[in-house]
């Protein structure tokens, strides 16, 4: 690994230790514990270092820092040192070429995948640590973490998987993602951010990496994590006096409770002199949403976040111009939205009476009646955008709809037809007017697509 690197004896403990960062009794407790470095000793007794030594101890301190034990960061050291012997691999990071870099990624994304689901923790702690390793922490969250995510959710969704080892994988790619954040350098930029999920989400490794790569920048971020309620954010613009608040969703119904934060944000932020920012999978994928919200819409994946929020705070003096005209909650629409809360409850009993002879037992019944639930849940949703085009394409909701080992694409097709219908009965017809197309909208979407 290291052969570029001369093997020569002529650092002593205290340059080794000027060069690295290391402390030399670090340096001695490894050699110790673990064999590394090994360094000869003069005559004297004195250890004298090479410059393979200088390498190979910033190679482990720089593993620690992207949060393995120093007992990991030996052993993937031994492994790779073995693999270079063996003629399968390259150096290290720095020294190997970005070439390779697409065929490391899969091997490793298919070595977790297949890890994840035989719940085997040790094997994906390892892939991970070689590839933070191999590669800069920003890209392997970007063509590594991500793309795991992605491929156990699609997994998930077409029944090869259970949502437990979906979960099982994410936890774990969570808890290295705050290791890193805690062994990240020291704020050196101006610029207070804090960053959570709106209320109702809880897929939050999306705004988890973008706070890691802010760090990374030198940024202070405060990181709330999940579920984060309205009056928790407001909390925290009075106590924090963030220069920067950024908020994610990745579902519909999340987006609607971030739409809402921010619209009962955005004046005591504009008091503070707080930029409110956002963005999720949602957003990407319906871009009409972004008009809705009174904030900056940051990017599609955390990299370009990034990107864009450092140019944000270097700017903030500057008045920030939306990219696109914001379309505000007007009355029509909150009066459609009361609506429909007060004859929510109603119309899902009606619901679920028109489809009780589909539920052959107790608990398919538990399930039905919660999937009329869901489903009026992302009508609420759509209405508070006052987009239902939205419901038309069941990609937008679908997923998070379908209770987990709960009911089928089918039943739920079932579940959408029995709320329209109830809407009807339900409603009286000036109302049902401005509330019909959402239900239209999603039963369109199994018209025309057909179950799942």
């Amino acid at each position: 690994m290291f052969e570029n690197h001369s093997d020569e004896p002529i650092y002593n403990v205290k340059a080794i230790s000027r060069q690295t960062g290391v402390a030399a009794a670090t340096l001695r407790a490894w050699e110790r514990r673990y064999g590394v470095p090994s360094p000869p000793r003069t005559d004297s007794g004195y250890r004298l270092y090479s410059a393979r030594d200088v390498a190979i101890v910033r190679w482990l301190k720089l593993q620690i820092e992207n949060g393995m034990s120093i007992s990991q960061a030996v052993h993937l050291l031994r492994s790779l040192e073995a693999q270079s012997a063996d003629g399968q691999a390259a150096g290290p990071a720095g020294e190997r070429g970005q070439s390779d870099a697409p065929s490391s990624y899969q091997r490793l994304h298919d070595e977790i995948v297949a890890a994840a689901i035989e719940f085997d923790e040790g094997r994906i702690e390892y892939a991970l640590g070689e590839a933070f390793s191999l590669f800069p922490v920003e890209d392997v969250c970007l063509n590594l973490i991500q793309r795991v995510l992605v491929t156990l959710g699609d997994k998930w969704h077409v029944g090869e998987i259970n949502v437990g080892v979906e979960h099982f994988a994410t936890n774990i790619m969570r808890r290295r993602l705050l290791a890193l954040m805690a062994a990240s350098p020291p704020v050196s930029r101006e610029g207070r951010i804090v960053s959570g999920c709106a209320p109702g989400e809880y897929h939050e490794l999306g705004i988890l990496m973008l706070s890691l790569f802010l760090r990374r920048r030198g940024h202070e971020v405060i990181y709330l994590g999940q579920n984060i309620a309205a009056m928790r954010f407001q909390e925290m613009l009075s106590k924090a006096r963030p220069d920067l608040l950024l908020l994610s969703a990745s579902g519909l119904v999340a987006a609607a409770n971030l739409l809402e934060v921010a619209e009962e944000l955005s004046l005591h932020s504009a008091q503070l002199g707080t930029l409110i920012a956002f963005g999720g999978r949602i957003f990407n994928r319906v871009p009409e949403l972004r008009r809705h919200v009174p904030g900056i819409y940051v990017g599609e994946d955390a990299q370009a976040a990034t990107n864009r929020i450092v140019r944000l705070l270097a700017d903030k003096a500057v008045e920030v111009v939306p990219e696109v005209s914001r379309i505000p909650t007007g009355a029509e629409r909150l009066e459609a939205l009361a609506t429909l809360r007060r004859h929510g409850p109603e119309i899902v009993a009606v619901a679920t009476r028109l489809i009780q002879h589909h539920a052959e037992d107790a608990l398919a019944h538990r399930h039905l009646l919660q999937a009329n639930e869901n489903l009026l849940q992302f009508v609420d949703a759509a209405l508070r955008f006052g987009e239902p085009s939205i419901l038309g394409d069941r990609a937008n909701w679908l997923w998070d709809a379908l209770p987990p080992d709960g009911i089928t694409s089918l039943q739920l097709q079932r579940s959408a037809q029995a709320l329209a219908e109830a809407a009807e009965s339900v409603l009286p017809s000036s109302q049902l007017a401005q509330l019909q197309p959402y239900f239209q909208e999603m039963q369109s979407a199994f018209i025309q697509h057909g179950p799942a």
